[in-house]
């Protein structure tokens, strides 16, 4: 368990990689004013055959990843230090960038659209901060597991890796599938709660920002993954072996809904989907297993990259297409570009504030 596990470095990154490529693909969308994302003159329907691929499993794979992060840190670190390091390398970074760079998003967004009651600090801050930090919110959730789960790591971690009911589990044929029951069970519950106003715990599964919905299926996640974890090689061999069979189950569940259009049948069933993105999910963990689990500098410099350069990109996001919106070319030549110069921009910031000690913190930077 001490020896470092490379490939959840290289998903933690891909993941806040895909959260940027959707985030852009929002833009592209008539959902994106809805969101206060800044809008391309061109939206259309299209891109989401593409986003709703990514739509279920994209942010739960972040709350499993943090678990297993979690657990990890454990292995080399007391309770106490794990604490500390928390609150630091999480809380630090989500007020900052709820305030600095959520605020300067939606800013730029409410310029685009001529919306005047964002000109003005007291009524931007406050919307800010009553949405978690817009594009930050994940991070707060994230703190508030920890701050939950450490206190009882002990309880729930398995330090000594000594064989338990569910490392028999793992090393059965299919027995990580056991593990799908409570994500399935939260579908079931969402399928009784959905469109209940009295009591708004969430409407549609991939709708995880400021939902009771999100909150609850991503300390699931966010279980799951120090439980899993804890049980040692069971977990990473299961990983190795299956993400086969979960790439057909995935790919199946997601060709059905696509087939009836995401909106009829079982395609609404949330237990679906949540199966769905239960199979995504571990065929990333079993992609990452056989063929990224190796050090290389470009892993090292991504890894330590990514977290800052998600932290500034919604307001360079909203920067960019503010004048590549207006510009009349085909989406499809658009949206690499617009991704390609704001990734590009996102990395200069992060270049420019990297060595800089007082401020490293703020980006969620370790001064070791």
């Amino acid at each position: 368990m001490k020896q470092r596990r490379y490939d959840i470095d290289a998903l933690r990154s891909i993941a806040m990689f895909l959260l940027i490529f959707y985030h852009l693909g929002q833009s592209f969308t008539y959902n994106a004013r809805n969101i206060l994302f800044v809008q391309d003159k061109r939206p259309g329907d299209d891109i989401w055959i593409l986003l709703n691929l990514l739509n279920s499993w994209r942010i739960p794979l972040v709350f499993l990843i943090a678990g297993i992060a979690l657990r990890l840190s454990f292995s080399k670190r007391t309770q106490f230090k794990i604490l500390k390091e928390r609150l630091k390398v999480l809380g630090i970074p989500w007020v900052f960038g709820s305030l600095v760079f959520a605020s300067l998003s939606a800013y730029i967004t409410a310029k685009f659209y001529g919306y005047p009651f964002f000109y003005e600090l007291s009524n931007l801050i406050p919307f800010v901060f009553e949405y978690n930090g817009l594009h930050m919110w994940f991070v707060l959730y994230i703190l508030i597991f920890s701050l939950i789960t450490i206190p009882f790591l002990k309880v729930i971690s398995n330090k000594k890796e000594k064989e338990t009911i569910f490392t028999k589990i793992l090393n059965k044929p299919g027995g990580i599938f056991l593990f799908a029951i409570p994500v399935i069970l939260e579908g079931q519950l969402l399928n009784e709660l959905r469109f209940d106003f009295s009591i708004d715990y969430g409407d549609f599964y991939q709708v995880f920002a400021n939902t009771s919905h999100g909150f609850v299926l991503g300390f699931i996640w966010f279980l799951i993954g120090i439980v899993l974890t804890s049980q040692g090689d069971a977990f990473w061999e299961s990983n190795k072996r299956n993400w086969k069979i979960h790439l057909a189950l995935g790919s199946l569940s997601y060709l059905y809904r696509l087939f009836v259009g995401f909106e009829s049948g079982l395609a609404l069933d949330n237990r679906l989907i949540a199966f769905e993105s239960f199979n995504f999910i571990f065929l990333m963990l079993g992609l990452g297993a056989v063929f990224l689990n190796k050090d290389s500098p470009q892993l090292t410099y991504y890894k330590t990259a990514v977290y800052p350069v998600y932290i500034v990109h919604l307001p360079v996001q909203m920067f960019v297409m503010f004048y590549f919106s207006r510009i009349n070319i085909h989406p499809i030549i658009k949206f690499p570009l617009a991704l390609f110069v704001i990734c590009f921009l996102s990395l200069t910031i992060y270049h420019a504030i990297k060595n800089i000690k007082p401020i490293r913190p703020l980006f969620g930077l370790r001064n070791n």
